[in-house]
């Protein structure tokens, strides 16, 4: 099952994951809440916003990936839930929608997580102060959330991986060095 292979992938990396049920994984990146949602079905029947909030808990997610053979369909699907609860009820939800299709598991894991780590990078920590002017704005120097060494299947190689972001305007980048 996609599950089991989110929970190794994560496992790889350094994150923590935790099986929260048989179809959603959870996983923390200092304050940033990432799901990893497997639907068993291929079309589930959320009728409204209160079902999938209670089914998936997004009310505690930052970053919301569904892992399936025809992702974007539920990624589009649970987009206009989101936005037919904000047009009619007024309820907000800051939640960011990543798709990995199942096909593609090994290197969709690897760049959602990069997508997702990116979206808030001043959750992943303090971060420190580089010495790059801020490309957007150029008030303010960029800072780094977060850089990790890994091998990349994508690449297939050995990688570097930064996050930045610049507290003055919220740019936010993600770099990828290759190293072999």
């Amino acid at each position: 099952m996609e599950c089991d292979v989110v929970v190794e992938y994560l496992g790889e990396r350094g994150i923590g994951a935790k099986r929260e049920r048989a179809e959603l994984v959870l996983a923390s990146v200092g304050d940033l809440r990432i799901g990893f949602w497997c639907p068993r079905d291929e079309f589930p029947g959320f009728d409204d916003i209160d079902e999938v909030r209670k089914t998936l808990g997004i009310d505690s997610l930052d970053v919301l990936v569904v892992v399936s053979y025809r992702p974007y369909v539920l990624v589009d699907y649970l987009n206009s839930l989101l936005e037919r609860a904000h047009r009619w009820y007024g309820i907000r939800l800051d939640l960011k929608l990543l798709g990995v299709s199942s096909v593609e598991i090994e290197t969709g894991l690897e760049e959602a997580l990069g997508r997702a780590l990116v979206e808030k990078p001043s959750k992943l920590g303090r971060g420190v102060k580089t010495e790059y002017v801020c490309p957007q704005c150029g008030r303010d120097f960029l800072h780094l959330y977060r850089q990790e060494k890994y091998f990349s299947r994508r690449y297939r190689g050995r990688v570097v991986q930064s996050i930045y972001g610049c507290p003055s305007c919220s740019f936010k980048a993600r770099r990828v060095d290759l190293l072999d």
